[in-house]
């Protein structure tokens, strides 16, 4: 495999594995709407094609002479997340159809499981995951539990806001380690066609965690309650606080779900905190 393609190579999670892959060898190909803008943020060492998962033809010449994709969507809501996931994979498979891809990847989450299907972004992850193993094409399926970078999303207006109760242990993870086992399993042909959970070495609830990343950053802390950052949600038409309220309450009732091979990764927070 020499040419991977990563489907939103410029966000929190997959700019790091877009560069993990490219320092291990391959040729990157981003492939997103804006190539200049994703070329100034990553730099020259990768290749650049403008497709939207929406436009199938568009998206068949970007994904031209790829060997490997990665996906990595998101949403914020319950239409988003149908669009991305299911309709962005159908898209995705369509385009490379009698092409010379060897495997596809995504990013789906540590509580992906049919008991857990009840919020919309679990579901239809569920949802892409299947298209993927019917899709006859080789499938890496990454369960990651939080990711430590998502700390910063909490901050607002000089504090930490704590949404909802937390009581359920996270194993936090670096992005960075997180793109290092991507990229390890692509190199690796008997890790295809499988889920990797992936959890980090350390069980803090996202009180602690957050407690740790106010003290370190000199910040204070503020807690709002599920219903209150809802109803100001709505007031505000936030959708994107209202979809992260949803999901602070639906992980404080799932948490995690450990398997037998679930892979640890090794820095904590504090650890983190200090690079």
């Amino acid at each position: 495999m020499k040419t991977i393609a990563v489907i939103g190579g410029t966000g929190m999670l997959g700019a790091p594995v877009a560069r993990q892959l490219q320092q291990q060898g391959y040729t990157v190909r981003i492939i997103n709407r804006d190539s200049a803008k994703a070329k100034k943020m990553l730099g020259d060492n990768f290749q650049y094609a403008e497709a939207d998962i929406f436009d199938p033809e568009r998206l068949k010449i970007a994904l031209q002479g790829c060997q490997g994709i990665h996906i990595n969507l998101t949403g914020n809501s319950a239409q988003s997340y149908f669009k991305n996931h299911v309709t962005g994979t159908e898209n995705i498979i369509s385009a490379v159809k009698g092409s010379q891809i060897k495997l596809i990847s995504m990013i789906s989450t540590a509580s992906a499981y049919p008991e857990n299907d009840f919020r919309h972004d679990t579901k239809y992850k569920l949802q892409a995951e299947q298209l993927l193993k019917d899709s006859g094409i080789a499938y890496l399926v990454f369960l990651p539990s939080w990711f430590m970078e998502t700390l910063a999303l909490f901050e607002q207006n000089g504090k930490i806001v704590q949404i909802g109760k937390s009581s359920q242990k996270i194993h936090w993870q670096s992005a960075a380690e997180y793109a290092e086992i991507v990229a390890q399993a692509y190199a690796d042909k008997e890790q295809y066609n499988r889920r990797i959970t992936i959890f980090g070495p350390q069980g803090l609830t996202m009180t602690q965690a957050l407690q740790n990343y106010a003290q370190h950053h000199n910040l204070k802390m503020q807690s709002m309650s599920i219903f209150m950052a809802k109803f100001f949600a709505w007031i505000t038409r936030d959708q994107d606080l209202r979809d992260a309220a949803d999901l602070l309450q639906y992980y404080e009732r799932v948490g995690e779900k450990t398997v037998a091979d679930t892979v640890r990764t090794q820095t904590d927070l504090q650890q983190w905190l200090l690079q």
